[in-house]
């Protein structure tokens, strides 16, 4: 089949995006930048920016007068519109979900944490994203026309192209469930999913610990163990799948049964659930929020408590080295002190594991943050919009 060639219009719009992602980007710039960035000749920057101020996408910006060049010339600066597009950022799993509506800044605006019923199937789950969608545009009060999609971090396993959650056995009826369809003939909007360990892993990578790091390796640690290889700054995929189940990784054969019918997985060591059902009951711990208040006080204890879970994570951590030798290691959960307690035990065992220039890998930890993880997701429908 041959390529239709471009036409004007493809040419312009195309340039238009260009231009407008540059500026949001990097927040503020000149005509005079935009025509070193891009290549531009100076008169189709101009109509371009005169376009994209006409129908209200940039604006003027005032910015420091350190910006001035040597000559003194004051060069004119843009920055986009806020209110020109919005995106929604949603991450859910067993639990709750997250939505997070974020501006054409980035800025998060409104944001909803909403905790889902103990029993919950796909049906009970489609109820509940809608009424937080519904909520959230009569609460943050935005025009319908200027949300240009949903970006949704699901659990499990996904398929990017086709929006589905291929397969997450703690939701019932979520396997190979075509969430990104749905949600789009609701509301009327394209729907982008991807794996919420990723996002994770995305949304740091950007401004989190790991900033700078050439290759990372995440865990997600919730009701079981997501995990989100990126290498520069792009996430690993097979075949536009979503690959890295590290939470059902077996890592002992003869260990307990997992949801996923195998033995020994890694999330039936360190996941909030399994760490809760090896804790002594002298101390009190019923809830992972316990776990998390108790660690400041009775951190030794629990430390002797998950020994096994703590053999068998740093077995799991050399096996992800072996095959994709990340420069840094970050473990993600809800309780910063249990992250951090997993991350400080196995900073001081896998000393040997280096980097190509010698120094020891890094591994550090930190909290989820709901409206980092909401603002990432809204970024995959501002990137698209912008592609």
């Amino acid at each position: 089949m041959e390529h239709q060639p471009l036409r004007s219009s493809d040419i312009r719009e195309r340039n238009e995006k260009i231009i407008l992602n540059l500026i949001r980007s990097r927040t503020y710039l000149s005509q005079s930048e935009v025509t070193r960035l891009t290549g531009l000749r100076a008169p189709t920057a101009f109509r371009i920016f005169s376009g994209l101020e006409t129908q209200g996408f940039i604006r003027s910006a005032t910015v420091s007068a350190a910006t001035e060049d040597k000559k003194g010339r004051k060069p004119q600066y843009f920055e986009v519109v806020p209110q020109a597009f919005y995106a929604f950022g949603i991450d859910f799993w067993a639990l709750s979900a997250t939505l997070s509506v974020c501006d054409f800044s980035g800025k998060v605006i409104y944001i909803e944490e909403h905790q889902f019923p103990s029993s919950m199937d796909v049906q009970i789950l489609m109820d509940q994203l809608y009424a937080l969608i519904q909520r959230a545009y009569k609460k943050a009060k935005i025009p319908k026309d200027r949300v240009l999609g949903f970006g949704i971090g699901a659990p499990g396993r996904i398929d990017l192209s086709q929006g589905l959650v291929l397969r997450y056995p703690r939701i019932a009826g979520l396997d190979n469930f075509p969430l990104g369809q749905r949600l789009s003939e609701k509301f009327g909007v394209p729907v982008y999913l991807h794996n919420n360990a990723s996002l994770i892993a995305l949304a740091e990578d950007r401004s989190g610990e790991t900033e700078g790091s050439r290759s990372l390796f995440t865990f997600l640690v919730r009701s079981g163990v997501g995990g989100a290889y990126l290498e520069g700054g792009r996430a690993f995929t097979v075949l536009n799948r979503t690959a890295v189940e590290v939470g059902h990784m077996s890592l002992d054969c003869d260990g307990p049964v997992c949801s996923c019918g195998g033995r020994g997985c890694l999330e039936e060591y360190i996941s909030e659930d399994a760490v809760l059902s090896f804790l002594p009951k002298s101390l009190n711990i019923k809830t992972f929020l316990d776990l998390d208040r108790a660690i400041e006080t009775h951190r030794e204890s629990i430390l002797q408590a998950l020994a096994e879970s703590l053999r068998i994570f740093e077995l799991g951590i050399r096996n992800i080295y072996t095959l994709f030798a990340p420069e840094t290691f970050l473990i993600v959960s809800r309780s910063a002190n249990y992250a951090d307690l997993l991350a400080s035990y196995l900073r001081e065992r896998i000393g040997d594991l280096a980097r190509i220039d010698g120094t020891p890998v890094r591994l550090v930890s930190d909290r989820y943050n709901p409206a980092r993880i909401g603002q990432r997701a809204g970024d995959l429908v501002f990137e698209h919009f912008l592609s």
